[in-house]
């Protein structure tokens, strides 16, 4: 079994194999291979190698995370895929970790991924995002009094137009921005019943927009991406997908940021309480559908200034990292564990080594993730088991850490 760097060449036709094989894309589709294609010449890719041929492949996309004002350079990993024969070897586990091992030697301070269930990746130092509310309503129960004007119809072929705009849309704590334009595109062109709306300024620049998938003549309209630079551009959105209840009885979307969308729902819940009409169950559900993890402490730490809450607080962090485990014996980085002295403030740090008088904090590297991020309050992580202090410097952490919840606003 070995890992190493994805060759077109040579990996090309068994990584759409393996794809195809796992109903990722559509066997024979050359659309959606070239797709693939596209996001693998343009990402750092690993193959998992059994018998001379690829049977699993990892995918990696540069992002960017905001931390309340600053933007901390992000590594998503963006497609972990392993054949039927080569499942239960150990190979998404190993890819997965090299991948992330590459991504921090790159200066990736953090990673994350859009997880298929929680604890297989939290072997390797993830830690869960926020539970985020998806919400289920009838668009025409949009309560909203402005009025959209005419968009322009958006599709695949903007890809880079719908990039930009992603780019520059408003950006709230915990925002992803995507700066690989080739993971949009792969993502927009892997959708099969697309529709896309959008604006633009005069320039003829994409301000905002929806871009989603329309299930059947009646919906579900799902929801994928939306994205506004100024609140009036959020009020035209929101009228835009009232406007679509004149077809789609049904929308699906998770809760932007920033956002109650209880708020704009007339009677929601009596939409909620209403009867299941076949599949479409109306109302929100809770679900934290991504994770993330520290690479980089003191890099982390040094951006983070917590000044608007005027607290300070220093102690001795334990931090244990399980991805070395995972990773090769020889040189490179192992992870972010190991003992520091972390003072958060106005100005924040964490240095090698620990010091006397201080108070002692240990935790796995996920789950000072989520601590940092405001994913979940302290009290909550340790009570998961995931750090340990404390009540003293528990309530402490949570005075300090008064964090927004981070929300990611797009899907990876």
């Amino acid at each position: 079994m070995t890992i190493r760097p994805y060759e077109a060449k040579r990996d090309e036709k068994a990584v759409i194999r393996i794809w195809e094989e796992t109903r990722w894309i559509d066997r024979g589709d050359k659309d959606d291979a070239s797709h693939l294609r596209g996001m693998l010449d343009n990402s750092r890719a690993l193959v998992g190698e059994l018998d001379g041929a690829a049977e699993c492949v990892t995918i990696s996309s540069p992002a960017s995370i905001r931390y309340l004002n600053e933007d901390i350079p992000l590594g998503i990993v963006a497609a972990v895929t392993t054949s039927p024969r080569g499942r239960r070897a150990g190979f998404a586990s190993r890819a997965t970790a090299e991948l992330v091992q590459q991504d921090a030697e790159a200066g990736m301070m953090v990673s994350a991924l859009g997880m298929f269930e929680q604890g297989f990746y939290s072997r390797l130092g993830f830690g869960n995002g926020p539970s985020e509310l998806r919400w289920s309503f009838d668009p025409s129960r949009l309560n909203v009094d402005s009025r959209a004007g005419i968009p322009d119809r958006i599709t695949a072929g903007d890809s880079e137009d719908v990039f930009l705009a992603m780019s520059k849309r408003s950006l709230r704590h915990g925002g992803v921005r995507i700066l690989n334009s080739a993971h949009v595109s792969a993502d927009m062109g892997w959708i099969e019943h697309p529709l896309g709306l959008g604006y633009r300024d005069a320039e003829g620049e994409l301000t905002h927009f929806i871009w989603g998938e329309m299930k059947d003549e009646n919906g579900p309209f799902v929801l994928i991406a939306i994205a506004w630079r100024e609140p009036e551009q959020l009020q035209e959105l929101l009228a835009l997908l009232k406007g679509l209840g004149d077809q789609a009885h049904l929308l699906q979307m998770i809760e932007p940021a920033g956002l109650q969308l209880q708020d704009f729902i007339a009677c929601p819940l009596r939409e909620s309480n209403s009867p299941k009409e076949g599949d479409w169950r109306k109302g929100a559900e809770a679900e934290a559908w991504w994770q993330a993890r520290i690479n980089d402490l003191a890099g982390c730490l040094q951006r983070t200034s917590l000044s608007q809450s005027g607290a300070s607080l220093a102690f001795n962090l334990h931090l244990d990292d399980p991805i070395g485990k995972f990773l090769p014996s020889k040189g490179g980085w192992k992870g972010a564990g190991g003992d520091y002295v972390v003072q958060l403030g106005a100005t924040s740090s964490a240095e090698p080594g620990s010091r006397q008088g201080l108070p002692s904090l240990h935790a796995g590297v996920g789950g000072f993730t989520r601590l940092w991020l405001g994913c979940a309050e302290a009290s909550a992580i340790a009570a998961a088991g995931q750090i340990e202090a404390s009540s003293q410097l528990l309530g402490d952490l949570e005075t300090t850490l008064r964090m927004p919840i981070p929300r990611t606003g797009c899907e990876f």
